[in-house]
């Protein structure tokens, strides 16, 4: 299974709106977004989401596979565990044994 990083990492937090001021206004982000639900912050090289949650807080990396049942599969067999899974093009939230969280997507994975 081939991995890939991808350029967007999601702060999850139940305090969106003081995330998105401290992002925005400490650190100097742009929002290119208009949509109150999402904020869409310009951290060049990355894309910063900030999205509010209840269950998951902190930061959640990205990571590109070509088939997510296989990534989630051999994931698991190495210690990872599912935080919550919704299938492709939604939240697959994964923890790996050092507790870092990864959002499984799949997508083409080119070099």
């Amino acid at each position: 299974m081939k991995y890939k990083m991808s350029p967007n990492i999601a702060v999850r937090t139940p305090q969106t709106a003081e995330a998105v001021a401290f992002y925005s206004d400490v650190l100097g982000f742009a929002n290119r977004s208009s949509d109150p639900d999402l904020a869409d912050l310009d951290a060049d090289p990355i894309n910063l989401f900030i999205i509010e949650d209840q269950e998951i807080s902190g930061p959640v990396m990205e990571l590109f596979v070509p088939d997510l049942e296989q990534a989630r599969d051999e994931l698991l067999a190495h210690g990872c565990k599912v935080l919550r899974w919704r299938g492709k093009g939604q939240d697959c939230y994964i923890q790996d044994p050092f507790g870092v969280i990864f959002n499984i997507w799949e997508t083409a994975v080119t070099d």
